[in-house]
């Protein structure tokens, strides 16, 4: 049987067509390092797709090329899906591509970088308009894991500092594709709320682990937010943007949790020693002018022996009454400010409920108010004067009405 004459044309063409009909061609994955990367004046992209042992030309037509977010150069390592066909004019194999994702930290430093130069060229990195943590917040939002470590340091340290702080957690996704959308709709949905503090935490992870956190419409949401907010991604040097555009930045979700509020316990005992100290440098001054009262009128006295005596008497007398009415008048402007001193000092203890023998209850993490969320078996924290209590309920006794 005779074969039949093809046209260089023709076998191109047919070439094209096996390949095209083969299942493991129409769609491959595959990835390597870029070589020989052209941007094309019509937005084509014309690039070499390696590995140690062999290459492949690529194409990436305009409409592909423009989903790109990354800003890819030679060098780069990259995952690329699409399918494979010939340049029919010269029959040179090609990998025609759909997607290109990054693969490494280099591209993704880069990207980090020009965002960074970008939110800091409209201001919004400047700590000028970072504002500051208020020391005794009341409420506070959490977002981070539901079941993550973070969580658990956050609320241990948190409790340890300020047993009264209300922590109402909003579990978000930690890392991969949707997880700054996801961060960025709970924001949305809690802008509104009572809070003094937002906080947005998570352990360490790769660059890659961490992309999400660069997401720039997740950094201007963080940027314009109405309630100050705190970002610890868990990096002790690196920082996200994220963390740039915050309030406040923690290295750890424990740094986040010191950050968040004052020691209270800390700041009593500075108090009670501030007003020990006031107390004492008020009756060292009244006991100072006690004494220079009465070495002045003993001078005024033998300054004025040789004068009458109704003369001396009258002047001593005059002396005595001045100093007396002085020392009583100083003694009275110290005690007021003592009162108020003191008036206000108790006013800002969170604890002065508690050490006339009443506890705080907490239940996952709340202020308990409703018996009926517990059940048997549940745990429950007590906060007493003294310290914490950890309980599990063996019985629930409801007031009869």
């Amino acid at each position: 049987m005779q074969m039949s004459r093809l046209s260089v044309s023709k076998l191109n063409l047919l070439i094209s067509q096996e390949l095209s009909l083969s299942p493991f061609l129409r769609r491959v994955e595959v990835e390597g390092e870029l070589a020989r990367f052209v941007r094309h004046a019509s937005g084509h992209l014309y690039f070499t797709l390696k590995d140690d042992f062999s290459s492949i030309d690529c194409t990436m037509f305009r409409s592909d090329a423009a989903k790109l977010t990354a800003p890819f150069e030679e060098g780069d390592r990259v995952a690329l899906t699409g399918r494979i066909s010939i340049y029919e004019k010269n029959a040179r194999l090609q990998l025609y591509a759909r997607t290109m994702t990054p693969l490494g930290e280099g591209i993704y430093l880069r990207q980090f970088e020009l965002l960074k130069e970008k939110l800091a060229a409209e201001g919004l990195l400047d700590p000028l308009r970072k504002r500051s943590l208020h020391p005794f917040p009341q409420r506070i939002a959490l977002l981070t894991s539901q079941t993550g470590a973070a969580k658990i340091d956050f609320i241990k340290v948190l409790r340890a500092r300020n047993p009264l702080v209300e922590v109402q957690l909003y579990p978000i996704p930690l890392q991969g594709d949707g997880t700054a959308e996801a961060i960025t709709g709970v924001l949305q949905s809690i802008e509104e709320m009572p809070f003094d503090l937002v906080v947005i935490t998570r352990g360490g992870g790769s660059y890659e682990d961490l992309r999400e956190f660069n997401d720039e419409g997740l950094a201007r949401v963080i940027a314009q937010y109405p309630i100050p907010t705190l970002c610890a991604i868990g990096h002790e040097i690196d920082f996200t943007i994220a963390e740039l555009v915050a309030d406040v930045r923690g290295a750890t979700p424990t740094e986040a949790a010191q950050l968040s509020c004052a020691d209270v316990y800390s700041y009593l005992e500075q108090s009670r020693s501030s007003i020990t100290s006031l107390l004492k440098r008020t009756q060292d001054r009244l006991l100072h002018m006690q004494e220079k009262l009465r070495f002045e009128v003993l001078d005024n006295l033998r300054f004025s022996f040789l004068r009458q005596s109704a003369q001396v008497s009258r002047r001593a007398e005059e002396l005595i009454q001045g100093g007396r009415s002085s020392l009583q008048y100083q003694l009275h402007t110290h005690s007021k400010m003592l009162e108020q001193t003191a008036s206000h000092l108790e006013s800002l203890n969170p604890l002065r409920i508690l050490s006339r023998g009443y506890s705080l209850v907490h239940y996952d993490g709340h202020v308990l108010t409703d018996l009926k969320r517990l059940h048997i078996g549940d745990t429950i924290e007590n906060i007493t004067a003294e310290g914490r209590i950890i309980s599990q309920i063996e019985e629930i006794e409801y007031e009869l009405q």
